[in-house]
């Protein structure tokens, strides 16, 4: 686990001080102090080490808004993800240079649509009788809230992450109740 945070903090150094196509597997090794034989056994390429970094962040949000959700309404953790998007607009805008910001913005896709889908089942079960069943909605759900980020993230003058949770939220019941019994 320190080896993988090792390499995943010396990339998204590299990323900001250089563009993608610039960094090599060997500079990240280097920047990590990670043999080549460890880096190989854990992932295939900065690609995959991007990735499974990402995975790794969703799944530090996931569990924290698991903890905090209960006795909510909410279905995702909205204020906290545009909250981190805000604290690291640098590596976003690195992720944009790149050209890897709709990847990992697809790969998030997945995994917020299974939680809302998991939350909606649980503030609403009476929702898969719906129009729309709960797996579509989440879906739809998902896609409108990395909108919405994107959206947040061209602004100057953009809300809180708080008050963007709200609208979200207010999206979402709104939807709900317009498809569901």
């Amino acid at each position: 686990m320190r080896t993988q945070r090792a390499l995943g903090e010396a990339l998204v150094e590299l990323m900001l001080a250089h563009a993608w196509a610039d960094i090599s597997v060997q500079q990240v090794l280097d920047r990590a102090r990670v043999g080549r034989a460890t880096f190989y056994a854990h992932f295939r390429g900065k690609d995959d080490l991007l990735l499974s970094d990402a995975e790794r962040f969703w799944g530090m949000m996931e569990a924290h808004f698991l903890r905090v959700a209960p006795g909510t309404t909410r279905v995702a953790p909205v204020a906290e993800l545009f909250a981190h998007v805000a604290d690291f607009a640098r590596f976003t805008d690195a992720l944009a240079r790149a050209g890897l910001q709709g990847t990992v913005y697809d790969l998030l896709a997945g995994h917020i649509a299974r939680l809302i889908e998991r939350r909606l089942a649980e503030l609403r079960p009476d929702a898969e009788r719906a129009s729309l069943p709960r797996a579509g909605m989440a879906r739809v759900f998902a896609a409108a809230l990395l909108e919405m980020l994107r959206w947040w993230t061209e602004r100057p003058d953009r809300p809180s992450p708080r008050e963007m949770d709200h609208r979200f939220h207010e999206l979402v019941w709104g939807g709900v109740a317009r498809v569901a019994p």
